[in-house]
């Protein structure tokens, strides 16, 4: 599925505050203020992999997204939305995020937490499936030209939103932010579930 015309078109740059403190890495960075490593997903559950349209951390960039935040209550049960669908969904802290359709509908083929290689930095790696790979690396090609976000979604609830800061091509998605060995296994163990 393109999403080309919805990013190109849609897609507000997200700044995520403390960047600039964390090692450099090449893998999409996640910011550990944008949702709670320790957010669970059901057993069976699909994970999604979503564009990041815009969050309620800004102001909406036009009449949908508000209308999407507005109708959206994050003390409220989620609701899934169609893989088709464009629509709204919360993090556990409240965030409310626009997304697109989901470009990956499961395909997690492993999600390990451990020590980024040559540092001390926990970092959570997510291994797709190789058609899974294939849409996550034209997604994520197009968000890293423009600093954008992808959200990995599981039954209607965002439980990471990293910023893209290269193309992934080898379906390994590699999440940093500031772990702990206990933040990174759960975070590792609720994906390796979707």
């Amino acid at each position: 599925m393109r999403l080309r015309a919805l990013v190109l078109g849609s897609l507000l740059v997200a700044v995520l505050a403390g960047c600039g403190d964390e090692p450099p890495t090449d893998r999409p960075e996640a910011d550990p203020t944008a949702a709670s490593p320790s957010a669970s997903t059901a057993p069976g559950t699909p994970l999604e992999v979503r564009a990041v349209i815009a969050t309620s951390e800004a102001p909406a960039p036009d009449s949908l997204v508000k209308q999407q935040f507005d109708g959206l209550d994050c003390d409220a049960p989620p609701v899934t939305l169609g893989a088709e669908q464009q629509g709204a969904a919360c993090d556990d802290r409240g965030t409310k995020y626009s997304l697109g359709p989901a470009v990956v509908v499961g395909g997690v083929e492993d999600a390990q937490a451990g020590i980024a290689t040559g540092s001390d930095v926990w970092v959570v790696t997510v291994d797709f499936e190789t058609g899974a790979s294939e849409s996550l690396g034209d997604l994520s090609s197009e968000l890293a030209a423009t600093g954008g976000r992808l959200a990995l979604v599981a039954a209607g609830v965002v439980i990471s939103a990293p910023t893209v800061e290269t193309p992934i091509t080898d379906g390994r998605l590699q999440l940093a932010g500031a772990f702990d060995e206990e933040s990174a296994t759960a975070l590792a163990e609720s994906l390796s579930r979707g």
